[in-house]
């Protein structure tokens, strides 16, 4: 006879009691949500309805639901330790609204990335020079420089917002779309975004973040407590064994040691610096030499192991105008030898052989000597 499945008829376990700072933070997040849907809605409402209303009266309604989530957390704490009230669902409805809440603020942005509202830079950024961009406007040229790589973030966070949406598959939308996150967070803060999007960044790890600690018994099983079927490697002393897993790590020092080593990094001259005063066979250029010459440098960019470069136009550097190179810097000589081009090693007319005098954090003077010709130039540090 066959067998009937009936493990649906079972009654379901009872949501264990959980602490007042659990709560806390659940009805927190789930008024947080809440309120997030309110200024949404205010935001699509006609333009003279917005105006009408006062700005107090949103902040009084955000309030109220900060409020309210404090209140109900205090009442409901009481109410399960007094054994009356079903917790479990009130968990059930709390964390569905914080699913919610996360599935549309995150698909907000989503949205924004493959409808290109978002991260598309303005037209003028492409004819300012980078070093003038701000970290915000950096951010969206960078990103908004290809659409493809935008379309695979959005389609990432669509994904896993909808993998949230599911009780059996939230714990994994929340692996998905927590180092997305963690990473637009960080853009957020360290590249001085708006305000508003460094605080929804925010907002959203830590809603993220309290999913998977309601599932951490689920992560810890996943990640620690599972049983590795691969039979042990014995080397002997366990402490042979811990030395063994940091050779990938002196390895890799190694090998960028042994490059810095072999391109030493210059920070005495790094930076661009202004020709203030030039003298090419003790003659003066005017300061409009380099309209019409090429060679009439009037800025100067020391990168070291990234190697220099001169530049005639004083507004933007043009490689096809300058010249571009490898430099060797001695500080205790005070000499400077620049190797002009990639090939330039066996062309000696092409190096320029140079001291340096004078020489403070903000200025120097450089003399030197190329292609026959003497250089004598005041050099004031921009940057």
């Amino acid at each position: 006879m066959d067998t009937i499945d009936n493990t649906h008829m079972l009654p379901s376990t009872p949501y264990p009691q959980t602490s007042l700072f659990f709560k806390g933070i659940e009805c927190l997040l789930a008024g947080i949500y809440a309120a997030t849907l309110v200024i949404f809605a205010f935001d699509t409402l006609p333009q003279p309805i917005k105006d009408a209303i006062e700005e107090y009266v949103i902040l009084a309604i955000l309030a109220l639901f900060l409020l309210g989530s404090l209140f109900f957390t205090w009442r409901w704490h009481r109410r399960e330790r007094a054994g009356r009230g079903q917790s479990g669902r009130i968990h059930a409805w709390l964390q569905g609204l914080i699913r919610y809440g996360l599935a549309f603020t995150i698909s907000l942005y989503a949205f924004g990335k493959i409808m290109k509202t978002q991260l598309q830079p303005s037209m003028d950024d492409f004819d300012r020079p980078i070093g003038e961009l701000t970290g915000y406007r950096l951010t969206w040229f960078y990103y908004g420089f290809s659409y493809p790589l935008i379309l695979i973030i959005g389609v990432i966070q669509l994904g896993g917002c909808l993998l949230l949406l599911y009780r059996r598959t939230r714990l994994l939308g929340v692996m998905i779309l927590l180092p997305v996150m963690t990473n637009i967070l960080f853009i957020n803060l360290f590249y001085d975004i708006d305000p508003g999007a460094l605080g929804a960044s925010v907002f959203i790890l830590v809603g993220l973040l309290f999913l998977a600690w309601v599932d951490i018994t689920r992560l810890k099983a996943a990640f620690w407590e599972v049983v590795d079927r691969l039979p042990n490697i014995r080397l002997g002393h366990d402490w042979v064994k811990h030395g063994v897993r940091l050779l990938p790590f002196v390895a890799a020092f190694s090998v960028i040691q042994s490059f810095k080593t072999e391109h030493p990094n210059d920070t005495v001259l790094r930076g661009i610096w202004k020709v203030e005063r030039f003298a090419r066979n003790g003659q003066v250029l005017p300061a409009n030499a380099w309209l019409t010459d090429t060679t009439a440098w009037n800025r100067v960019y020391f990168s070291g192991w990234q190697g220099c470069a001169l530049s005639a136009n004083p507004y933007r550097y043009d490689p096809t105008e300058g010249l571009r190179g490898h430099y060797d810097f001695d500080s205790t000589k005070h000499t400077l030898q620049f190797v002009v081009g990639p090939a330039a090693k066996t062309n000696r007319s092409d190096t320029i052989r140079a001291t340096l005098s004078n020489q403070t954090a903000k200025t120097m003077r450089l003399r030197g000597m190329w292609r026959g010709d003497t250089l004598d130039m005041q050099l004031a540090r921009l940057r």
